[in-house]
């Protein structure tokens, strides 16, 4: 592009924006001579994407609330567990009250474990 062309950008009169209502689809509109009609875009993927991590982010930073309350819960249950264990309830009992499968009851029982 030469200066003339450069130029002659700088130089051109800013076009005023046109203020018309929105358009949805299945409108009609002329210009000049052609008569166009208003047609559905089609989605991009990027916007499929920003549609689908909307629909998941509230519902998912509840779930992450959720597990980090669980994870308290859980750390104030175990010494409980644990005691209740030593005493001589039942397994299937301390399953039943607290939703642990009683392989993980009979993992806390042996000394020394701290996995949970």
């Amino acid at each position: 592009m030469g200066k003339r062309q450069r130029r002659r950008d700088r130089e051109s009169p800013q076009v005023e924006p046109i203020d018309m209502p929105p358009l949805k689809e299945g409108d009609t509109f002329e210009a000049g001579r052609y008569r166009y009609e208003v047609m559905e875009m089609p989605s991009l993927p990027e916007q499929d994407q920003a549609v689908a991590v909307r629909g998941i982010a509230a519902l998912g930073a509840e779930r992450l609330r959720l597990l980090h309350e669980l994870d308290q819960v859980d750390e104030d249950l175990r010494p409980r567990v644990q005691t209740a264990i030593a005493v001589g309830v039942p397994y299937r009992r301390i399953a039943e009250l607290t939703g642990y499968s009683r392989s993980t009851l009979s993992r806390w029982s042996q000394p020394g474990q701290t996995d949970t």
